[in-house]
């Protein structure tokens, strides 16, 4: 909706051929210095706020030429402001004698001047956000492509004004992203929302991508309601990304072997145990290692730390596809497996005992270490992880008990029968 700015006053004049006001009308009366019978020179000179002799010069030239004129001044007014008016005339005469008869008027364009420097000083500002704004800012037209973009296009992505303008703002995403992307713009363009931070991944000038999270509003002609397009504003979050990862990482992950933690292990089972396979069991692996309390005090917790990294590896190498192994603190480590049979689950044992019998080649030295494993079985619905943990752990007792680094299966115990 347009606003008319109404002025606060103005005024008809009229001279005759002597170049004298002889009719002036104002509206409201009294603000105006007297204009009737002065000269529109004497009274611009009385009148005129500044000293710019240029406006006085613009005058006297109109005049001389007997031509018409339309000229801005700030003038003081009775009231003790100022206020800039249009002073406007056209020649009036109709003979040589008459040149400096001339009709015109005065209008107060204080309240337009006004909105204008508010508007240029609006533009300036909302400017300087876009020139100086690290995040990506861009308007596209309602078919998608682009109309304007910040200069952080060109200093975060590489490519510059002269290549995104005018292409559709899609082709430069992923192309996994475009499909939801486009899906998005189209439902700004009819006038709906999106309340949430859409995250893209942006081509860069030179090949790779850069994650961004970007905030979209449609833009409408406030006469028409009709769609112009949409404002994008996108912030680079690959950084953010990355350490989000690295904190999940920290939060399944152990420090020391970077093989999954006790809590990763965990869900990992609760899955396996949760697929729907009537012939297949799922296994867990108890390993505890033996002999190792006594490398480490006897030669250092850096020798240990080493042991424990090489022991990890040697696990991941017993590995099939689809088996996990993971460290839950100390000297103990979990392994995850879908076994055929109860003889597949000995197998994946038996090979474990193998590779972890082997000399250790640390600073020089060859350790000699063992392991005691136990054996859990579920298939599923029969069992939850932590029964099925529990049950490993106790069967791994039962083989650090015989002393002999072998591995035991959990057996449940008998209950006596009664006469």
């Amino acid at each position: 909706m347009n606003t008319v700015i109404k002025p606060d006053f103005s005024a008809v004049w009229s001279t005759d051929a002597q170049g004298i006001c002889i009719a002036s009308q104002e509206s409201p009366t009294g603000l105006l210095p007297a204009l009737k019978g002065v000269t529109l020179s004497a009274w611009l000179r009385l009148a005129q706020a500044d000293d710019d002799a240029r406006i006085a010069l613009q005058l006297t030239s109109a005049l001389e030429g007997v031509k018409p004129f339309h000229i801005e001044v700030p003038i003081h007014c009775l009231d003790g402001t100022t206020r800039h008016v249009v002073v406007s005339g056209l020649p009036g005469g109709q003979s040589p004698a008459s040149c400096l008869q001339y009709n015109g008027f005065i209008l107060d364009i204080s309240a337009q001047r006004k909105a204008l420097a508010e508007a240029m000083r609006t533009a300036a500002e909302y400017r300087l956000l876009i020139e100086n704004s690290t995040d990506l800012i861009a308007h596209c037209d309602n078919e998608g492509r682009y109309v304007s973009i910040s200069p952080s296009y060109s200093e975060m992505i590489g490519w510059s004004a002269d290549e995104i303008i005018g292409q559709r703002v899609v082709d430069y995403l992923h192309p996994d992203d475009r499909a939801s992307a486009t899906e998005e713009l189209v439902r700004l363009f009819n006038g709906g929302t999106l309340p949430d931070v859409v995250e893209v991944r942006k081509l860069h000038r030179d090949g790779h991508y850069i994650t961004l999270g970007t905030r979209a509003c449609g833009v409408s002609d406030p006469a028409t309601g009709r769609n112009l397009g949409a404002v994008l504003v996108s912030r680079d979050i690959t950084r953010d990304k990355e350490r989000i990862r690295k904190l999940e990482k920290l939060a399944t992950r152990d420090a020391l072997t970077g093989l999954p933690n006790r809590a990763w292990i965990n869900d990992q089972v609760g899955c396996m145990l949760a697929q729907d396979d009537d012939l297949a069991y799922t296994a867990v692996l108890f390993i505890d290692l033996n002999g190792f309390k006594a490398v480490n005090d006897s030669l250092g917790h850096a020798t240990g730390d080493a042991l424990l990294q090489q022991v990890s590896e040697r696990l991941q190498h017993c590995m099939c596809p689809g088996d996990s192994v993971a460290r839950l603190g100390g000297d103990e480590f979990l392994v995850a497996a879908k076994c055929s049979s109860r003889e597949t689950a000995s197998a994946i044992a038996q090979r474990i005992l193998e590779s972890l019998n082997k000399p250790f080649a640390i600073n020089s030295r060859d350790l000699r270490i063992g392991a005691s494993i136990g054996i859990s079985l579920a298939r599923f619905g029969t069992a939850s992880a932590k029964v099925l943990v529990e049950q490993a752990d106790r069967a791994m007792y039962q083989a650090k008990a015989s002393r002999d680094g072998s591995y035991r299966f959990f057996e449940p115990e008998t209950l006596p029968s009664q006469e």
